[in-house]
């Protein structure tokens, strides 16, 4: 797929997968991504990262558990940009989640499963998977 495709291309495998917008599951949706990063994107590097956090983007503390994908973009064999698509998960803070933050690129482990390991055995990610409430957007954008 081109990179201009991952976005609908995620949208869609989540949706295959019942994932409900209106209820999001951050660990069927990282069933999701892991299925998704396995998808050849046309891209001249690609790089997936797991990253968590309570972060003020909107000027609103929110705890974030963020899928992203980045493509790099080359345009006559040059680097012209990269793209980053997230399929982010915010919530309120809880006292559980305030202390929660890290992240991991894939590029500094040998394998994809290696990298799906180390996430899922992350104490942060263990507990916020757990929690019950999430609202989901999911978006590419040029970075």
């Amino acid at each position: 797929m081109k990179a201009t495709e991952a976005e609908p291309t995620l949208r869609r495998m989540l949706s295959e997968a019942g994932f409900d917008f209106s209820n999001p599951s951050p660990m069927l949706a990282w069933q999701v991504f892991k299925a998704f990063a396995g998808q050849p994107v046309k891209c001249a590097d690609d790089g997936l990262l797991f990253e968590c956090g309570v972060y003020e983007f909107t000027g609103e503390p929110l705890f974030h558990f963020d899928l992203c994908r980045q493509f790099e973009i080359e345009v006559n064999g040059e680097y012209d940009h990269m793209e980053q698509l997230h399929c982010r998960l915010t919530c309120k803070p809880t006292e559980a989640l305030k202390s929660l933050e890290t992240n991991l690129w894939a590029y500094d482990f040998q394998s994809m499963p290696a990298f799906f390991d180390a996430v899922e055995n992350l104490p942060e990610f263990k507990t916020a998977v757990a929690h019950p409430t999430w609202q989901c957007e999911v978006e590419q954008n040029e970075v």
